[in-house]
């Protein structure tokens, strides 16, 4: 599994995810259940939202913003 996508989201979640070791996990359960496979997430501020997509057939995440 890889992820890619846009630089400054992934930033903000691999930020995100050294506070909180179990918030991608969560994001990734959220997007394998939902139907379009996207969980959404918003910087620390919540002035920007991203939106994280699983793409079924390879497993990997692309991060785009919302």
């Amino acid at each position: 599994m890889k992820i890619e996508g846009d630089q400054e989201g992934i930033a903000i979640l691999k930020s995100m995810t050294a506070q909180n070791k179990e918030y991608l996990k969560m994001l990734i359960a959220e997007a394998r259940t939902n139907s379009d496979h996207k969980a959404y997430f918003k910087n620390e501020d919540g002035s920007r939202r991203y939106a994280l997509r699983l793409v079924p057939a390879t497993g990997d995440l692309v991060v785009e913003p919302a």
